[in-house]
């Protein structure tokens, strides 16, 4: 179990297990992250990204308040999946954002940063395609820094 301090209160705001905790990365903690990996950057584009905030305020009180723990996000692909912890090789960072509850995590959202392409994107599911998001370009310094790109 995972506690933090909301409003003054200590309350519960993740609980996992090995495999999950493995494939999930917490990003509702307000601690501010080191750079130092290329994933980092690439996460730290995706959740500093005006998308993922504007999808995710108020979001944890919604999950909790619907019987969830928490929200999270899954490193589905990477190019360097094992050192990531991602679940599969990608060219690209693939993320989904998902609710955590008891019993099950329930997948809102997918999310790619190309590389490459140097352009973060969301997934349109009923569209089948890549929407490109605005983002924090001068992380793209400290990528190429890091990532030697």
């Amino acid at each position: 179990m995972l506690f933090d301090k909301v409003s003054n209160t200590w309350k519960i705001t993740n609980e996992s297990d090995d495999l999950t905790d493995k494939n999930i990365t917490k990003v509702d903690s307000k601690e501010k992250k080191e750079l130092n990996t290329c994933i980092d950057i690439a996460m730290e584009i995706l959740t500093t990204s005006p998308v993922y905030l504007k999808k995710t305020k108020g979001f944890y009180e919604a999950v909790v308040k619907n019987g969830g723990t928490s929200f999270g996000i899954t490193i589905e692909g990477s190019p360097n999946p094992k050192s990531d912890e991602a679940i599969d090789f990608s060219n690209t960072y693939d993320f989904s954002l998902h609710e955590t509850y008891p019993d099950h995590n329930a997948t809102i959202g997918h999310f790619s940063f190309n590389p490459t392409e140097r352009q973060l994107y969301e997934y349109e599911v009923a569209e089948d395609k890549l929407n490109p998001i605005d983002f924090d370009r001068n992380l793209l310094l400290k990528f190429n820094e890091i990532c030697k790109q």
